[in-house]
């Protein structure tokens, strides 16, 4: 049966006061008579009260040892818990010294180790999912100290979690409008939502959401703003727009001149015969614009739906050439133009569908003999890395704004829209382009300089048994 450290400071506090006084009445007992009475009595009786109490010490000090030994193992505990080594407990002769105090120092270390091992375990799953997540997390405390920062808003705000936290987020925000969102929700303790655009380095668009806490002390969690990149669903908006916008000026476009010149004819244009077939021609030119852009977007449709029935062929990429040159080169020597093959090695052939490959190299090289000037240099080339195999056209033309660059592969885009209706384009080459090199798993990149040409390069990957080791 275990005792509490208060009872056994009782029980020893009694034990030394009845083993004195015991000893005491023994030697007072057993003394000659002449020593305990006169005025010897006095000093008598103190020298038999310090013996007995010296005695009575003697007597417990391997007690008092113990004891103290017994503290001295809860004091080393108590440190060990502070410095954080929570899987040490006190030893058993311990817990017989003092009881109940022991009992629930251990107890105690057991609570602590399993929640710090709780909040350990919460951390880190908290740690996981803030890393995980594709939505920027920020968190401030009531004065706008950034409490944390998840991986995601670094790479959006190009920030460092290490400079970051601890600092004022208007230091580290550099915002105008998105700052004064962020002050205005630590200020009315609501959750707005926002949708900001940042313009640099280049424009991206967050939807923003706030959530805060009404009664967070100044040193705790006061609001927590999730940021959305909603730059890719903006970005498809707009193409969106742009696309049906397009589309129907398009087809408006032929669709008024043919209606305008068969009411000509009709209101009697018809009866002259030179300007009858001068209309008709006109009319068939239309037509025929009309005719390329449906089965333009047609082809769109087919490639993107994944309907198209894909003939995987070995493509020998000198006969490629060779076939898409001799259609085009006529066009070109009529400007004048100096068109080029250029095969720096062999090249193994590369898989894919030959019709639709054609279709690739024909519609960059196409675009390179319409904007490139009288006299100017077109080369049609390939070389082979470790990885792809690269088609490139290169003209000596106007070159693209940097500004369009990004844009140039969207649907019905064009640089200079006039010049391109004038040379009978359509506006879908280069998306229909970009689909069919992505379909094959490859891919498709410009690299041009105004007045000093561009340079189209297709990357199709190699395949197993295509020239890889």
């Amino acid at each position: 049966m275990k005792f509490s450290i208060q009872w056994k400071f009782i029980t020893a506090f009694f034990f030394i006061i009845v083993t004195t006084l015991a000893i005491n009445f023994l030697i007072l007992l057993f003394l000659p008579t002449h020593l305990t009475e006169g005025p010897r009595s006095k000093l008598t009786f103190l020298l038999a009260s310090s013996s007995a109490l010296v005695f009575t010490l003697l007597l417990c000090y391997p007690w008092i040892r113990k004891f103290q030994n017994a503290l001295s193992e809860i004091e080393g505990l108590a440190t060990r818990l502070s410095k954080g080594n929570f899987g040490q407990r006190l030893p058993l002769n311990v817990h017989e010294e003092t009881g109940e105090l022991a009992d629930s120092i251990d107890q105690m270390a057991v609570s602590i180790e399993t929640q710090v091992f709780q909040l350990s375990e919460d951390r880190t799953h908290l740690s996981a999912l803030l890393t995980g997540m594709v939505e920027g997390v920020l968190v401030l405390d009531r004065q706008g100290q950034i409490l944390l920062t998840n991986t995601a808003m670094e790479k959006m705000f190009g920030l460092s979690r290490q400079e970051t936290k601890g600092r004022p987020f208007i230091e580290v925000i550099r915002h105008h409008r998105l700052n004064e969102f962020i002050q205005r929700t630590l200020e009315s303790k609501t959750n707005p939502s926002e949708e900001i655009a940042i313009p640099a380095p280049e424009e991206k668009i967050f939807f923003v959401q706030a959530s805060t806490a009404k009664n967070a002390d100044e040193q705790e969690i006061a609001a927590a703003f999730v940021f959305h990149d909603v730059t890719p669903l903006k970005t498809l908006e707009r193409v969106r727009k742009d696309f049906v916008a397009n589309v129907s000026h398009e087809l408006r476009t032929p669709m008024a001149s043919i209606k305008g010149y068969i009411e000509a004819l009709l209101d009697g244009a018809k009866e002259n015969p030179t300007q009858c077939t001068e209309f008709l021609k006109i009319i068939e030119k239309h037509a025929d614009r009309l005719n390329n852009i449906i089965s333009d977007l047609l082809a769109l449709s087919q490639i993107e739906s994944g309907k198209y029935q894909w003939v995987k062929n070995e493509i020998q990429v000198p006969e490629l050439f060779e076939k898409v040159s001799s259609i085009l080169k006529p066009l070109a020597e009529k400007k004048d133009q100096h068109l080029s093959i250029h095969i720096s090695q062999p090249i193994h052939p590369i898989q894919g569908d030959l019709e639709k490959m054609t279709l690739v190299v024909t519609n960059l090289l196409d675009n390179a003999v319409k904007y490139t000037p009288a006299g100017g240099k077109i080369t049609l080339g390939a070389l082979e890395t470790d990885f792809a195999t690269e088609i490139s056209v290169s003209d000596s033309g106007p070159g693209v704004p940097k500004k369009d660059l990004s844009r140039i592969f969207e649907r019905f885009y064009r640089v200079d829209r006039a010049r391109s209706r004038e040379m009978g384009g359509t506006g879908l080459g280069l998306s229909i382009v970009k689909h069919i090199v992505e379909t094959h798993g490859g891919s498709v990149t410009v690299q041009s300089q105004p007045g000093k040409g561009s340079t189209f390069t297709v990357r199709i990957p190699k395949r197993k048994g295509n020239g890889e080791s």
